[in-house]
């Protein structure tokens, strides 16, 4: 089955400018035809498959309610590690190094992974003010056996993410899930925590891993028990 560009970019829900790109650089199969671009469908989706990329249709997964100690917020952080003083000028700068120091599986394009992120970063800013920004791709990318992982990086400098406030950002929080599902459960623990000014003291602090850690846990056992 042949695919347009826009019938691509929605298979991929990303943008047709995203595609285009792609194209350019080489990073995606495609076919010309009187100099007209266009896909095989199933040229794409092992494409995606090939680089843990969710196609639209699988967004919905059916994902078990189980436990709560899988959707544990501290398991994720532990998981993608705290980081101080991250290099970086600009957010696509920030971003890149978040991406480079978050354990995601071998096999995940990382500079795939970065342009989801910035295409992200395009359609809103994912700073949601007090210097806090919760990066992470429009949909999930797969692959992730262990669940949800969270990157913590502390920014070496302030950055402008055009934040709804004004303010710049200290504090990344990049987020990558498998699922939809699971990726809002996520979004909704940390968001909770945020809304925790002891919490929000410790981060202006940039307090030692275990103290956040302690802190989220606490939190956690409050609206778990």
């Amino acid at each position: 089955m042949k695919l347009t560009i826009s019938d691509a970019a929605k298979l991929l829900a990303i943008p047709d400018a995203t595609i285009k790109r792609w194209i350019q650089q080489g990073k995606i199969p495609v076919m010309e035809d009187r100099n007209r671009y266009f896909f095989i469908k199933e040229d794409i989706e092992k494409w995606a498959l090939n680089h843990n990329i969710f196609l639209h249709t699988h967004f919905q997964k059916n994902i078990s309610e189980n436990s709560q100690s899988e959707h544990s917020l501290l398991k994720a952080m532990k998981q993608g590690g705290i980081f101080f003083d991250v290099h970086g000028d600009s957010v696509a700068d920030v971003l890149k190094k978040a991406v480079s120091l978050s354990p995601i599986p071998f096999d995940v394009d990382k500079n795939l992974l970065l342009d989801l992120l910035l295409q992200r970063e395009k359609l809103a800013s994912t700073g949601i003010g007090s210097g806090i920004s919760i990066p992470h791709p429009r949909y999930p990318i797969g692959n992730l056996a262990d669940g949800a992982i969270i990157t913590t990086c502390f920014t070496e400098n302030k950055i402008d993410f055009k934040a709804i406030d004004g303010a710049p950002v200290f504090v990344v929080f990049l987020i990558l899930s498998p699922s939809t599902d699971i990726h809002l459960k996520f979004l909704s623990r940390l968001s909770y925590c945020l809304r925790d000014n002891s919490f929000i003291s410790l981060l202006e602090q940039h307090a030692e891993p275990k103290y956040l850690f302690n802190k989220v846990e606490k939190i956690e056992k409050s609206f778990d028990g």
